[in-house]
């Protein structure tokens, strides 16, 4: 992760880093993309055979590869939607995609945060209109087709959607309403519930709950084999570490537990991802904050000097939450007990992780972004910092080991694409005010063995990690 005078980040042969890692695949993705070449691939899912990553900047929009075999993925279509706000302040429009558990579905998450349009669209996108949710059938991934556009009443639209199917079950122990969901983050207000209807096949979606918080970033929905219930995880950005919430039936949501080990500076950590995992009857969370510079702390709130700790390295927290009592949450002990919480919470926290080289995040330069938990391996974006594979089976033992380097790769495929660059500059930049790097990656997904990501602007990979290959090998 070096730094300094004598270092490009923007010069792809000086990152030529990997430990352990093998490029079985690379697609610069140029000329798929020649009608707007310098598009920023952003999040992506893995579901049935299909690949979806999706366009953030500065336009909306998903890419769907077959990765049926993903040592060769193939490049089946663009899916365009709307153009980013870029006038007042230019934000990543195309925030998040998310498949449905068969693969035949993607829900893409639209955001703005204003209403003034970019401009006259480019053929075949349309302009900036509504913030919310675009349901697209890809039964035929070749041919992705809109079916709903479900506005969200948020401040600037929506962030992330997860999907999930509630099973049928008991009902002993609380309400249950099994079936398709979604869950989507209206960014400022909470997470707008949906269902997930299929009549004669065709997608959409019908509202059921507006589940009320501050600030959340991220969730992850997750049927408990402990409990036989559903339980939603909310990584909640500056709010607070995480909160949980039983979703049985998501029309009657219930908070159960919360965990922050610093409820006291609420400009510090900005809780990104999160991922329960259970393990030999016990439950673990592993959740990750995102690292960057937003100015000075606020006087008399300080757990360090930068609001999103830029000066500081990322961490991955990895906390027992077997007993939900045992974490909070902070108003169940009291209005505004917020040492009980903290003091609960750092009871709670079994390892820490931070990148090998204690390298700063600076401005989401060396930042945690998105992890995949599989087996006891934590598969983890890092920005400019690459993808690490995490072996952290002491710590889901309970043990207080700090997760070790497995794997290490910054993707480094020929530099294909142009980095965006805006005209005229946005009144109040976002997204372009991150220093630009090559690589940048946000996300990663293991399937069958191989390790899928794509680079903002340098293309779509398939990877494979040594330990992965043994694995297969053995037949596991």
């Amino acid at each position: 992760m070096p730094v300094g005078g004598a270092h490009d980040h923007l010069d792809v042969t000086q990152h030529e880093f990997s430990c352990r890692f093998r490029q079985v695949f690379f697609d610069s993705l140029t000329d798929e993309l020649a009608d707007e070449p310098d598009v920023a691939l952003g999040e992506m899912d893995v579901a049935g055979g299909v690949a979806a990553v999706a366009v953030a900047f500065p336009e909306s929009g998903v890419l769907f590869f077959d990765v049926k075999d993903p040592s060769k993925p193939k490049f089946l279509s663009w899916y365009r939607a709307t153009k980013c706000e870029t006038v007042v302040i230019d934000v990543d429009c195309g925030a998040y995609v998310d498949l449905s558990k068969d693969g035949t579905v993607a829900f893409l998450s639209l955001q703005n945060i204003s209403v003034v349009p970019g401009g006259a669209p480019d053929p075949g996108v349309r302009p900036t209109s509504e913030t919310g949710v675009e349901v697209i059938d890809v039964r035929d991934p070749a041919a992705p087709l809109l079916t709903q556009t479900y506005p969200v009443a948020s401040i600037g639209g929506v962030h992330t959607s997860q999907s999930k199917i509630i099973p049928e079950g008991p009902t002993d122990n609380g309400p249950r309403a099994p079936g398709e969901y979604l869950f989507s983050v209206a960014n400022g207000f909470g997470i707008e519930v949906t269902l997930v209807n299929r009549p004669g096949g065709v997608p959409g979606l019908s509202p059921v709950n507006r589940i009320e918080m501050d600030d959340v970033h991220d969730m992850f929905v997750h049927n408990d084999r402990l409990t036989k219930r559903t339980y939603m995880y909310v990584a909640a950005g500056f709010e607070t570490g995480f909160n949980v919430y039983d979703v049985t039936d998501p029309a009657q949501e219930e908070l159960v537990a919360e965990w922050d080990i610093t409820p006291d500076c609420p400009e510090d950590w900005y809780s990104h991802t999160i991922q329960p995992v259970i393990r030999k009857g016990h439950r673990y969370v592993t959740v990750d904050a995102e690292i960057f510079d937003n100015g000075k702390q606020s006087a008399g709130q300080q757990c360090g000097f930068i609001a999103g700790n830029g000066d500081k390295p990322g961490p991955l927290w990895i906390v027992d939450a077997t007993d939900f009592t045992k974490l909070g949450p902070a108003l169940a002990q009291g209005a505004d007990d917020v040492e009980a919480l903290k003091a609960s919470s750092r009871r709670a926290l079994v390892a820490t992780w931070t990148n090998p080289a204690s390298r700063p995040g600076g401005n989401l330069t060396f930042s945690p972004h998105n992890q995949q938990v599989v087996g006891n391996r934590i598969y983890l974006s890092n920005y400019h910092g690459g993808i690490y594979v995490l072996g952290a089976r002491a710590a889901f033992r309970g043990r207080n080991v700090r997760p070790r380097e497995l794997g290490f790769v910054l993707p480094h495929g020929p530099d294909g694409r142009p980095i965006y660059e805006l005209n005229p500059k946005p009144a109040s930049p976002f997204f372009s005010a991150f220093p630009p790097s090559r690589p940048r990656i946000w996300d990663v997904r293991y399937y069958k063995g191989y390790v899928l990501t794509a680079d903002w602007h340098g293309g779509f990979y398939s990877f494979q990690f040594e330990g992965d290959r043994r694995r297969l090998q053995r037949g596991r």
